[in-house]
Order: C-alpha cells, then structure tokens, then sequence
C-alpha cells in the first residue's frame, strides 16, 4: 500500500512538470512568431497556429515527464530511500537548459533557412566547426544570445522549483478494497492520457497531429512555430531515418529496371552508364570553345532577376548576361538541395540528392562517375580545374574533387588575400587567381569549376568601399524586405557578388573571346523576406550559359530545369554531333517542361512541394531518379543479371 501511497505522490510531482513543461513550451511558441511576427501579412490564423502547437508539445511536455518518472519517480517507489526530489530537481533543470539553448538557436536558425531546426543540422554535422562559430559570434550575436539564455534559465528553474513546491495530495489506504479503486481508476485514467497524448490532443489517428501533418497553414512562419523544438529535432532524426532506411534498402535489380524504364532508359543494359547513354543529335555551336567556366555562386538566387526586384539593381550583370543575344536562361531552376555540399555533390556525380553526402561515400572514391561533370568535360577534351573560394579541408572537398576526375584543385589555401572571412576569400580575389591562371597557360582547352564564398554570413566585405550605394537601395525597398542595416549589408553581399562574377567574365572575354560560362546558384533559401513570399521566389536559382554562337529561342519559354540537368546541357551545347554521354536527366533542351529536386517540383510556371502531390508522372519520375541514384551510389555502376545474383 505504501508503494502506491509513493507512487500518487510522484505521478503528482511530475503532473507538475508536464504542465510546466507545456506551457514553457507554448510561451516559447508565442515568443517566437513575436520575434518574426513581421512577416505575416494575415494575423488570423495565429490562433491555429497556437492550438495546433499546443496539441503536438503535449508530447513533447509528455516525453520530458516521462523520463524524470523512470528516473526519479520509479526509483523511489521501488526503494523508500532513493533521493526523488534531488534527481528530479537535476533532470528537470537540464531539460530547461536545453530547452533554452535550443530556443535561443531556433532564433537565429530560422533567419538564416526560413526554417526550424530541419535537415540542415545534418550538413552542419560535416561542415567546419570553426567557420561556424566564427559566424554565430560575428553575424548572430553569440556573445550576448549566451548570457542572456542564461538569465533566462536561471528565472525558469527558479520558476520550476516554485512549481514543485505546490502542495499534493495524500492518500492513506487502509484495505485493499481502496487500493484495487484507485488502482483501478488511476490505471483507465493513465490509459485515457497515454492516447490523448499519443494522438496530440485526440483519440485516434484520423485526427491525430504529427509533425508530418502539422503545416495546415499558408503561412511558412506559423507552420514552423506549430513545431516545438523537441518536435522539430525529431523531424531532423525521422528524416536522416528515413534516407539512411532508403540507402540500406536492398533494391532488387527488377525494381531497378523498373525506374529505369519509367525514365526512358534501356532497361536490360548492363550498367547504369549504359543504361542512360545518350547522344548529341545537333551540333549546336560552330566551334567548341577554349575555355569553358562554370560558376556555382554562393547563394546566388534568381529573385533578383525577377521583374518585380529589378529595379535594386543587385544583378545587373546577370541580367545583362540572361539578356544577351548568345545568351539561354531558364525561367526556373532548382537547386539540388539545400545547401552547398549537396549541390557540389550533384554536379560531381550527376545524381539525385537521396539525402548521402557522397562526398564521404566509399563508392564515389573507387572511379569517378561517368555522370559527373569533370569526366563528362574531360571525354570532350578539356582538362578540369576546380577553383573553391574556402578551404580544401571542409566537407572532405579536395579529396572527393580529385576522385572525380578534376585534374587540379586551388582553393584559398593557396592564396595570398585580405578582407575575407573564416569561409575564405573574397569572390574578387578569386576570380583574379582564375583570370592569371588562364593568362598562363595560354591556348589549353580547359574546364573551370568556380565555387565562390563571400555572399555568406558572416558579411565582411566592405561593400560601401567596391561601390554598394545602400541609400539609393534603401529607398527602393519593396514591404516584404527589410530595411535594417543587417539586411542591407546582405544585399550588398549579393550585389557585391554579382559585380565580382560580372568583372570577371568582362575580363576574360578580353582575354579570350572564345569562352563558354555557365553560372547557377547552389542554393537560394538563405536570404530573409520579412513578408511570405511565394516557392519560386524563395527557392529558385538563375541558370545562365553564354557564349558566341548561342542563339535565344533555342529553349522554350518558361523553361524550367534542375540543377542535375544542366549537365547535359552543356554537353549539348559544346559537344559535336554524335558524342556519346550518360546523363540520369535529359537535357534542357527535352520536350518536357518538369523539373523536381530533393523536395520541390517545377512545370511551365509552378512550383510547389513535391509531398503536396498525389502519384502523377511526375513524381513517379522523381521516385525512379532516386532510386537509381541510391543504387549508384550504393551498389555502384553494375547492374548485375539474374545469374550472377543480387547485391
């Protein structure tokens, strides 16, 4: 009778803390779209945010109790003595620290990514520590975030502790009579909480919430504040589930040829290479070109280009490189992932993002894909350099680089260079190294792969020295983008970025007139509207080739592509009539007008989540490119025949 006497006690201590816990976690909620309440253009449904919030950190509140029970409550039930009031004290504490510290991050997380704590935090996971903090001191006030959390907890835990101290109630059993009632009635009463909580706020699963189901709502803000942070780091662990489920999948060699005939490719052919062998039907340009240059700007987003932002004047080069006549623009392109490595990673291998970074994948170091886009350049004779504005160290990059058939690698390692940042060089300095290295070596075919850095917080160019004139730019501001100091600065990294790429090409068509460039963005999610704005403005990156010889008309109006497609696309453009590649995605120059990545799709002059769509062809397309994508990477090149078995 004592135990269960012992047992009330604590279920009561810790009722206490699932109530504390749950409105400490819908006050952080409140704070939170306070702090960025700016960007809601409608304030009604604040109310369902709040509610759908609620429901869903019933669990969360119930995960945290939960644990301090089987820690600090089952121990003293079963041995008098165990100290519960200390170790709940401690649990609970901890539970606030991190609750506090996470909060604290979401902050400036979702400033960065328009996001709570989402996939990103894996990337993070590989990116260069040091870099990072660097620019969390310099960029989001890491310094003063850290004290001030602290304050803050110690008010929350002086909070808490008060909360503990509310009187309980007593229960004396004197016969086992009473002791089966209240057994009985506190084991239904359990049993109906457990599946509340379970259901977020309901009794089944019809109409349960989950963090799945939690974006009801058209705001981007309001869905993401729904999500506690417990919440949302278990959508970061669901999803690196999910995708590391997916590579340990065992596909059969019949559903890969499935996908392969889903993508109008040979099925029965021997190895993916084969599989999706292609061929330049049309000699496009009259001679191929010395030197061909990709550049992959950091965060080089196409919503400068829209009609809507142009009078900022932030890409003018760019657009007076998409409106020259030797010019070909798609009205959309996708990046494809969210963030840099992922879309070094595709232009490498010339695969789906299936959430690997194959940048450490044993496959990807035994032989280059022949997908990739230095053995593709390479088979067209030219000799590959890759440039990177950082540091050869992050992301393993140098190596997985000179796997892939890049002959040379530079970064800033090499270089001599004031005014940049713990990213690297400045985007200026760089491309002077590129220009000399061209100067040097005269008339060699060659390939450069340029990924620049400095449009990148933590913003340290000095802009207002190359030239940015914020004030012009300030009276120009559309509502939906902040006129702050912090939000100038970073349009003048963009502006500045542009500028650097716009110098560059000038100077080398000096140089060597005979020059072939491309030039995308490796991501757009970056940059912070203060109002929603739509997917295609949020998410799209410009795609850009120029070279004499190029006519407009050649791709059909509101082209829209991925970044896996441009590739291809090169390689119809420079390749002679009859070169022989393999490509997983057709070229920009399809029939077709879809496009998808690793979560969005594209047709005509839509774009939206690909989880938003019901089976069509298009993402039947999307399924079938991952997953001969994951075999790739996975399983390697082969696909092996029924005799000689399955991998």
């Amino acid at each position: 009778m004592q135990i269960f006497e012992r047992f009330f006690y604590n279920l009561q201590q810790d009722f206490k803390a699932f109530f504390y816990f749950l409105i400490l976690l819908c006050f952080f909620r409140v704070f939170f779209i306070y702090i960025y309440a700016y960007q809601l253009d409608d304030m009604s449904e604040i109310w369902l945010s709040l509610w759908y919030g609620l429901r869903l950190s019933l669990k969360s509140a119930a995960w945290i109790m939960l644990l301090g029970f089987a820690f600090c409550a089952l121990p003293h039930i079963l041995w008098v003595k165990y100290p519960e009031n200390n170790a709940r004290k401690i649990w609970y504490s901890i539970s606030i620290v991190i609750l506090t510290v996470l909060f604290f991050i979401k902050v400036s997380y979702y400033k960065i990514f328009n996001s709570s704590f989402d996939v990103m935090l894996i990337n993070g996971a590989h990116d260069d520590f040091g870099a990072i903090m660097d620019t969390a001191v310099k960029e989001y006030g890491l310094l003063w975030k850290l004290p001030l959390a602290l304050i803050v907890v110690i008010l929350l835990i002086f909070v808490f502790l008060k909360v503990s101290n509310f009187k309980t109630f007593s229960l004396r059993i004197n016969s086992k009579k009473t002791l089966a009632i209240y057994g009985i009635a506190t084991f239904i009463l359990l049993s109906i909480f457990a599946v509340f909580i379970r259901y977020g706020g309901a009794f089944n699963y019809a109409n349960s919430i989950t963090w799945e189901n939690a974006a009801r709502l058209k705001s981007n803000l309001l869905n993401e504040a729904i999500l506690d942070d417990i919440q949302a780091l278990y959508r970061v662990k669901s999803i690196y589930k999910r995708s590391k489920s997916e590579a340990e999948a065992n596909i059969t060699v019949e559903n890969l040829q499935k996908q392969i005939a889903i993508l109008g490719a040979n099925q029965y052919a021997d190895t993916i290479d084969d599989a999706f062998l292609r061929e330049v039907k049309v000699q496009r340009l009259p001679k191929k070109p010395l030197n061909v240059v990709f550049i992959l700007g950091e965060t080089y987003a196409l919503w400068p280009f829209l009609e809507k932002y142009q009078n900022l004047s932030l890409v003018q080069n760019g657009l007076e490189l998409q409106n020259s006549p030797n010019s070909l623009s798609t009205d959309t392109m996708l990046s494809r992932g969210s963030g840099t490595i992922s879309a070094i990673n595709g232009f490498l291998t010339g695969l789906i993002d299936v959430g690997i970074y194959e940048n450490y994948e044993v496959e990807s170091f035994r032989a280059p894909y022949a997908t990739g886009i230095a053995y593709i350049m390479k088979n067209l004779g030219y000799k590959s350099v890759f440039w990177y504005g950082g540091f050869e160290k992050w992301q393993n990059i140098k190596a997985f680089v000179l796997s892939q058939d890049f002959d040379e690698f530079h970064s800033a390692s090499e270089f001599e260079y004031a005014g940049g940042n713990s990213w690297g060089t400045p985007d200026k300095i760089l491309f002077e190294r590129v220009r000399d290295y061209m100067i040097e070596h005269g008339k060699e075919m060659t390939f450069h792969f340029i990924l620049t850095t400095s449009n990148h917080p933590p913003y340290t160019i000095d802009v207002a020295k190359e030239g940015f004139d914020a004030k012009h730019l300030k009276s120009a501001l559309p509502p939906e983008i902040d006129n702050d100091d912090k939000t100038l600065n970073a349009l003048g990294h963009i502006w500045y970025a542009d500028q650097a790429i716009g110098n560059f090409i000038k100077d080398t068509l000096i140089v060597e007139p005979n020059t072939f460039f491309a030039i995308t963005g490796d991501h757009a999610e970056r940059f912070s509207f203060i109002k929603n704005v739509d997917t295609k403005t949020l998410s799209a990156v410009p795609a850009i080739f120029y070279a004499k010889g190029i006519k407009k008309g050649w791709f059909m109006e509101a082209r829209v592509g991925s970044h896996t497609q441009m590739i291809p696309t090169l390689v119809e453009l420079i390749g002679e009539k009859g070169h022989k590649y393999s490509s997983i995605l057709p070229s920009l120059f399809d029939d077709t007008n879809e496009a998808f990545n690793y979560r969005l799709w594209a047709k005509n002059d839509e774009v939206g989540k690909i989880s938003d769509r019901n089976e069509t062809s298009e993402t039947l397309k999307w399924t079938a490119a991952r997953t001969i994508s994951l075999w790739r990477i996975k399983n390697g090149n082969k696909i092996y025949t029924k005799k000689e078995g399955t991998n």
